[in-house]
């Protein structure tokens, strides 16, 4: 897992080198960052990326205001490598764009306590939901539980927070 901005100093190119090994040694990897740091990966084809509407906008130098749009640049970072990829529309939801087509996933319903944290904890419920069944609808729908049970709270989520939202979460595949 691939995380953050990168510290001054350190140039663009490093999680690159860092990407390079994992392919080099049949090691999946995630990326979530941004900009240089993420377009100097794509090639590497990360396991997952997740940039938000905003994010996905300044990498094809545009501004997304629609889930269409979403869709279309979701599909056009796709194509440039990684194998799956999450787009977070914030309060609109979120989708999941890989080889097997396009799912949309609603948001639950709560409070915004604390969005510092959602995102994270979103890769982190998807890795670990995958990684224990092997489906990705299904881990997406726990992503977006862990994420959401994130931002409901004032802390990072818990177990029995995501059971909680999980039934709440439709995921629909669109083709």
């Amino acid at each position: 897992m691939l995380a953050g901005s990168l510290p001054p100093g350190i140039t663009s190119d490093f999680y690159g080198k860092i990407a390079g090994k994992c392919k080099e040694h049949g090691v999946p990897f995630i990326m979530d960052t941004s900009g240089e740091a993420l377009t100097n990966t794509l090639h590497l084809k990360p396991f997952l990326i997740k940039p938000n509407q905003h994010e996905l906008g300044e990498l094809f130098d545009v501004e997304i205001t629609s889930v269409a749009e979403a869709v279309e640049y979701g599909k056009k970072l796709l194509a440039r490598g990684p194998e799956n990829v999450i787009v977070s529309l914030g309060s609109e939801g979120a989708l999941l764009i890989n080889k097997e087509g396009t799912a949309y996933a609603n948001v639950p319903k709560g409070e915004l306590r604390n969005s510092v944290g959602a995102g994270d904890s979103l890769v982190a419920g998807f890795l670990a939901s995958f990684t224990e069944h092997g489906n990705d609808l299904e881990a997406f729908q726990y992503g977006i539980a862990a994420g959401s049970a994130t931002a409901f709270s004032n802390d990072l989520c818990t177990k029995e927070t995501i059971d909680k939202l999980l039934p709440q979460i439709n995921v629909e595949r669109w083709n």
